[in-house]
This record gives structure tokens, C-alpha cells and sequence, in this order.
């Protein structure tokens, strides 16, 4: 690796990847509420990761163009004994889309209210928003089936990208509960072969978030262990989550409202879904600022 990672640009010629997992087990089945409605855990999950990667989509269009900037790849773990792709159809055993590969792999498309005010007028329109991932909340929690399959993808995408400046990938977990599948220390076993994947421009990322609607303390991106209180759950995904790089923290700690330090670690744990918004945009490119107006240049 370079001596001074996370700076590769992200261009056609070399994108960068992210792999969502999401749980589906049946603890997601849980009421929530995401702007303003009642919902359950599974709803405001698909919601919240269908517009991350619309954004990603739209972050991809120049003109007519769909320029392949990322490659994306969808896990669940819940809906079956064990993690499985969610791209369906023609797409189903593809481990990763390009943004143009994502546009043709919707599932439906679903019709949403959207208010504008313009002009200090309410305009009220009707739009149609892609959905590739379907609220799902059953069985069990296999966690370290996800995280293996995780790893088994990286390995090959990492391959293929061996000796190029390529900014490495972002795993996003998505959780409500323990692992059913794996101790503890199985679980960091998996993390700690995924964090020592590498491009050239440096280790995977990996981020954790731990959603829930009961009244406890919320950990956000941690700068210490001492901050997580008496929490098992907590220190487990602080100890399973990656350091954030320099160029994060003055995001995080703008949307977070927290003190700026030396120090974030990548994980937000007993939190709700406007953290999990944040936390999204924080782990994938989707904003104009921040760490990605280092590293995205589209090409013209």
C-alpha cells in the first residue's frame, strides 16, 4: 500500500465498491418510525437504502451517460438460514452491478408524494422511485454468514484490481441484533479478513450500525472505547469496525454534532433510522462535500 492512503481518485477507470449488508431477521419486523410514520424496521431500512442508491445511480449519470464509478453489491442475512445475494432476475447471481447494470435491475417502481416550497408555496408532486430491496423480516440473525460472503466477493473484486490506485471498498452493516450464527470472536475473525483486504490506496472499510428504538445510550462513531459505557453489544462493533480516514472527520462530525478529534471509529451503535440516513452518508459518496470532494473527480 501507498504511504499515503484514501486519496486515489474515484473514476471510470477506476471505481471503487460498496457492499451493503442488511439484516432481515425477524426483529425488523419491529415498529419504527422514519419521517414522521409508523413503520417497521425492514420498511425504513429498504426505504433509506434504495434512495442511497438512486444517489449513487444519479451521483453515475452525465447527460445520457451512466458512468461506472462504483460497483455495488447487496447482501440480506435473515431471510434464509444463510446471507444470499438480493439482486434478482437476469441480475441474481451477479455479485456486483455498475450504475448501469443497478438501472435495469430495479424490482419496481414505486409513486411518492414529494413537497417542494417554492416561492413560499407548497408544490406537491408525484414521482417514481426506483426500488431494488423489498422489506424483508424473518428467521434468524446469520451475521458471519453475511460477513463471509462479504469477504469471498472483496477477495475476487480486490483481485481483479491488483496494482491499480483504486480507492478501496466500503462495507455497510446494517443490524438490529446479535449474531445467531457466531461468537464474538468468530465475528471478529471475519471483520479482521475483511479490514486486511487492501487496494493500493489502503484497507477496506467497514462500518457497523446497530438500530433501536429502545432508551439507552447512543453510541456515534466513537473516538474510544471508554466512550461505550458497560455495552457488550457496543464494543463488539466498535471492535469490528474500521478507523475512519482524516478526510471523514469533518463530516462526521458536522452531521453528528460531535466535538472534532483525532479519532472516529466507524460504527454508531443502540441508534434510529435519521442516524442510519447520516451514517449512509457518510459511508458512500452521495454528498457534494466532505471527504469525496477530495477523491471523486468525474471525468469529463
Amino acid at each position: 500500500m501507498k504511504a499515503t492512503p484514501y486519496t486515489a481518485s474515484i473514476m471510470r477507470q477506476n471505481p471503487t465498491a460498496f457492499v451493503f449488508l442488511i439484516d432481515q431477521s425477524g426483529s425488523m419486523s419491529e415498529p419504527t418510525h422514519y419521517r414522521g410514520l409508523a413503520c417497521s424496521k425492514a420498511e425504513a431500512v429498504a426505504q433509506i437504502v434504495n434512495q442511497t442508491l438512486l444517489e449513487l445511480l444519479l451521483r453515475s449519470q452525465k447527460g445520457d451517460e451512466i458512468r461506472h464509478y462504483y460497483d455495488v453489491s447487496l447482501i440480506g442475512y435473515g431471510g434464509a438460514e444463510h446471507a444470499n445475494l438480493l439482486w434478482t432476475g437476469a441480475w441474481a447471481n451477479q455479485p456486483f452491478l455498475s450504475p448501469a447494470e443497478l438501472l435495469r435491475a430495479t424490482v419496481r417502481e414505486e409513486e411518492s408524494v414529494v413537497e417542494r416550497r417554492i416561492r413560499d408555496r407548497v408544490i406537491r408532486t408525484t414521482e417514481k422511485r426506483p426500488i431494488w430491496l423489498e422489506p424483508v423480516a424473518r428467521y434468524k440473525t446469520p451475521m458471519k454468514s453475511a460477513l463471509l460472503l462479504a469477504e469471498s466477493l472483496l477477495q475476487t473484486w480486490v483481485a481483479t484490481q491488483a496494482g491499480k490506485d483504486v480507492y478501496p471498498p466500503t462495507v455497510i452493516n446494517i443490524t438490529d441484533g446479535v449474531a445467531t450464527d457466531a461468537t464474538a470472536d468468530e465475528l471478529l475473525d471475519c471483520a479482521d479478513r475483511i479490514r486486511q483486504l487492501h487496494t493500493l490506496d489502503g484497507p477496506i472499510l467497514l462500518m457497523n450500525i446497530h438500530l433501536s428504538d429502545e432508551t439507552g445510550k447512543s453510541v456515534q462513531f466513537p473516538g474510544h472505547v471508554r466512550d461505550l459505557a458497560d455495552d457488550p453489544q457496543a464494543r463488539l462493533l466498535y471492535d469490528l469496525s474500521s478507523e475512519m480516514p482524516a478526510s471523514y472527520h469533518a463530516d462526521i462530525a458536522g452531521l453528528f454534532g460531535l466535538d472534532q478529534r483525532a479519532r472516529y471509529v466507524g460504527m454508531c451503535s443502540n441508534t434510529d433510522m435519521d442516524a442510519l440516513v447520516k451514517f449512509m452518508n457518510i459511508g458512500t459518496p452521495t454528498q457534494q462535500n466532505g471527504a469525496f470532494a477530495v477523491n471523486f473527480r468525474a471525468d469529463r
